[in-house]
């Protein structure tokens, strides 16, 4: 799968916060998170198209840049694969049936660290009126001093079959071929910013 990669810093920077502080939030900055997503087109070929990521908040103690929770708003309804029919019939009942759910959601159960830069997420992947569980890797690509406080990054992939969410159309071309493939590959970039003062560098 094509790899997504933002270079937001040459390596994390541990961090360190007082045990008494309250969960640090993070909100996303939105003009630099994208959520891309890539499905075969009558087998020879792949399509690709993005999601505006419409709200995204990050939760953890301050400590590491690993979460202890994620929850996100997609807004479908302006889905994007830069063409006009093809993005109104994935707008359509037969896809995501954007005047009935316009957006789509997640919201994070499980979040394990692998180590100071990778941890794997479980979730609620909600498209539609159907909800699923996912587990997907995530990779902390950077964290930076910003101002007075701090931005980080994150990237992660995943692969989906539509069909578990009610996305079912299995349309075959004139040759018998499937006109649009069955699993999609979906490729995050995450950018967020806190200016908590909780927050401290370890020195």
């Amino acid at each position: 799968m094509h790899k997504l990669a933002m270079f937001l810093a040459l390596a994390v920077i541990p961090l360190s916060v007082d045990a008494a502080s309250s969960p640090i939030v993070w909100e996303a900055d939105l003009a630099h998170c994208r959520a891309q997503f890539m499905v075969s087109h009558m087998v020879v070929s792949r399509v690709w198209g993005h999601i505006p990521v419409q709200q995204l908040t990050i939760v953890n103690d301050g400590s590491t840049p690993i979460p202890q929770r994620i929850d996100a708003v997609l807004d479908v309804s302006h889905e994007d694969t830069d063409n006009h029919d093809r993005d109104a019939d994935l707008r359509s009942p037969t896809y995501f049936d954007v005047a009935t759910y316009p957006t789509m959601t997640f919201r994070s159960t499980s979040i394990v660290k692998s180590n100071d830069s990778n941890f794997v997420v479980t979730g609620d992947l909600t498209i539609k009126n159907v909800t699923k569980p996912v587990t997907f890797p995530v990779h902390v690509v950077g964290i930076i001093p910003e101002g007075t406080g701090w931005r980080v990054g994150y990237t992660a992939e995943l692969t989906i079959d539509r069909r578990d969410w009610g996305i079912v159309d299995s349309r075959l071309t004139p040759a018998g071929v499937l006109l649009v493939g069955y699993s999609v590959d979906i490729g995050l970039t995450v950018e967020a910013v806190t200016n908590d003062p909780g927050l401290h560098p370890v020195t």
